[in-house]
């Protein structure tokens, strides 16, 4: 099968650049592989066909705008010179010309959340109104592209994140998404793995002066405003005691959430790591992860510190919380601007050892069958249900041995629970 993945960025650091490369790697062991992106890191690039696509990288709404007209350009060039023979085109971003798209935002909810003050972006300072009018532009343009994928020109196959996050899209488009197919998101199993804990714990915790008798939460990801990092400092302020540490694990506005962890008198307990390539041996130095998000049509961290045998504190509205059973393999939370509650779960397991200990075993079987090989195996589903559509005459098309192999070991495609 020949493929053109389409996507800004194609790594393994985090978000959707991570889920590109995850897909590409497996896709390119058995497949064509063409890749349309403005920059691209740790794939092998032996395997698959890159593309550079000229891109601006700052800001972000102008970024988009330049990759999606020149992603869009290369193509029809390529077709017109006819050099473009893809059975898939397939973009991780609202690309034209595509067969398939995978969703990892609702642009228009994340409109209306804005809108609406539900996520409230700093605009204090002359670069935090910057950043919010680059914000405020890039998601009206979004909102305004992704709308034309349910168009009457639209993709033969849309594909989302998480339950909820179809719901989203429902609730903004109406039927024109009721053909919306949901795959979450995988998780490296071999990488985020509870036996990372006596590899890594004590040399994080001593890089950054954590004894071993601390309780350390952890939260990570960008997207403070959104992500509840607000919420998890004023929680960790009603847990008066000195021996509960706070890992925040990401690229943020330090100051200002540093300023924050004052108000609250709890700025000599809370550790600011603003970027790491090694998230898993920071899930390792951990006790408890927390993520009171206001809007995630998945996450990630959810499911890595999942992976990685810890109990995890999330919102109900969270892509991940379609695989957590509340009190059996992680905590939700109602309202994540709920604080005391919060504050609560969190006490709850730190009081707790072995609670925790069970609650992050369960986490562990939970998300076992979520690997990168089983999102493939479903992704190529979609493309054999496009090609058998399009009556074209070509065979169906089956995973690599080894990747079949762990799928059908994995239960045939379905997410267990414990």
């Amino acid at each position: 099968m020949r493929v053109a993945i389409i996507a800004f960025d194609v790594n393994h650091h985090a978000g959707p650049a991570r889920v590109t490369a995850a897909l590409v790697e497996r896709l390119c062991e058995d497949h064509q592989v063409s890749v349309f992106s403005h920059t691209i890191e740790g794939v092998d690039l032996s395997k698959i066909k890159h593309y550079e696509v000229p891109a601006v990288n700052r800001p972000k709404f102008l970024a988009y705008i330049t990759f999606l007209i020149s992603s869009t350009i290369i193509l029809t060039v390529l077709s017109l010179l006819r050099k473009r023979d893809f059975d898939i085109i397939h973009g991780y971003v609202c690309a034209f010309s595509t067969d398939v798209i995978t969703f990892h935002f609702c642009e228009r909810e994340g409109l209306r959340l804005e809108k609406a003050n539900i996520i409230e972006v700093p605009h204090r300072s002359v670069l935090q109104k910057l950043k919010a009018l680059d914000a405020k532009i890039y998601r009206r343009l979004a909102a305004f592209v992704e709308g034309l994928a349910f168009s009457h020109n639209s993709p033969k196959a849309r594909i989302v994140v998480s339950q909820s996050m179809k719901r989203e899209f429902i609730r903004h488009y109406g039927d024109a998404a009721e053909s919306i197919i949901v795959i979450p998101n995988g998780v490296d199993l071999k990488m985020f793995n509870p036996a990372n804990r006596p590899l890594y714990r004590d040399r994080i915790r001593q890089r950054h002066g954590i004894s071993r008798s601390d309780l350390v939460l952890m939260i990570a990801g960008g997207d403070w405003e959104r992500k509840g990092v607000s919420y998890t400092i004023e929680a960790l302020s009603l847990l008066p005691r000195p021996d509960v540490k706070l890992l925040i694990v990401g690229s943020g506005d330090e100051k200002l959430y540093g300023q924050l962890a004052e108000l609250k008198q709890v700025r000599e307990r809370i550790i600011f790591v603003s970027h790491t390539s090694v998230l898993w041996e920071y899930y390792a130095a951990s006790d408890v992860f927390v993520f009171p998000t206001i809007y995630e049509p998945f996450g990630l961290v959810i499911v890595e510190a999942m992976a990685s045998g810890l109990p995890v504190i999330t919102s109900g509205i969270a892509g991940a919380a379609d695989v957590i059973i509340d009190g059996v393999n992680g905590l939700l939370l109602r309202e994540p601007s709920d604080v005391n509650d919060l504050a609560t779960k969190i006490e709850s397991l730190l009081l707790n050892a072995e609670l925790r200990k069970t609650m992050g075993e369960h986490a562990r079987e939970a998300v076992e069958n979520l690997s990168w090989d089983w999102v493939a195996q479903k992704t190529i589903g979609v493309y054999n249900r496009i090609l058998s559509h399009s009556n074209l005459e070509r065979p169906r098309v089956s995973m690599p041995g080894r990747l079949q192999e762990n799928f059908h070991g994995a239960g045939a495609g379905q997410m267990r629970k414990p």
